[in-house]
């Protein structure tokens, strides 16, 4: 059946759904631009305004982890910019990785009475200092844990395992 312009149910009902489409179409691209605000966190950006932004809960010396939108972002700032940056799901899933090489968990007492120059040809060059006047390694694993290494003399006599996602230590060994 047509109208006086030439116009059928069936045009109505056409137009009627690619305007529920096209409705749709912008809620979506409106919900993803939403999700994708975690992006703040970015290489190169300066601490200052990531920390104007968010606030750490985790603070030790160049090392800042903040919460976002239910995902975890560990990011390590040298003369006030980011220059490493983690990001790990709640379920401590990497997300992605810039500047640095996570590393794999491993049993921490097989550190004990290492010396620094093996620990790094095993794991390479810690990924940040956490040390306050002395020089204290630390690795973040692949798993959400940062590792850190107290050493005197260059030989490892304390390893601490802290989890990144709640700040609580999870293990700690010494001599």
């Amino acid at each position: 059946m047509m109208d006086s312009w030439g116009i059928t149910k069936l045009d109505l009902i056409k137009e009627r759904t690619m305007k529920r489409i096209l409705v749709l179409f912008i809620m979506v691209a409106i919900l993803l631009s939403g999700c994708a605000g975690n992006s703040q966190f970015k290489v190169g950006e300066k601490m200052s305004e990531i920390n104007n932004k968010h606030t750490p809960y985790i603070s030790i010396n160049s090392l800042n982890a903040y919460e976002s939108s239910g995902n975890y972002f560990i990011v390590i700032g040298t003369e006030g910019v980011a220059e490493k940056l983690v990001e790990f799901s709640s379920e401590r899933q990497s997300i992605r990785a810039q500047g640095l090489n996570l590393v794999k968990s491993q049993d921490i007492n097989k550190f004990l009475n290492m010396d620094i120059n093996k620990l790094k040809k095993e794991l390479g060059q810690p990924h940040v200092d956490v040390g306050s006047g002395f020089y204290i390694p630390a690795y973040i694993t692949d798993d959400a844990y940062l590792i850190c290494f107290e050493l005197e003399d260059d030989i490892v006599f304390e390893v601490i395992k802290r989890d990144l996602l709640t700040n609580d230590i999870i293990a700690r060994v010494n001599n």
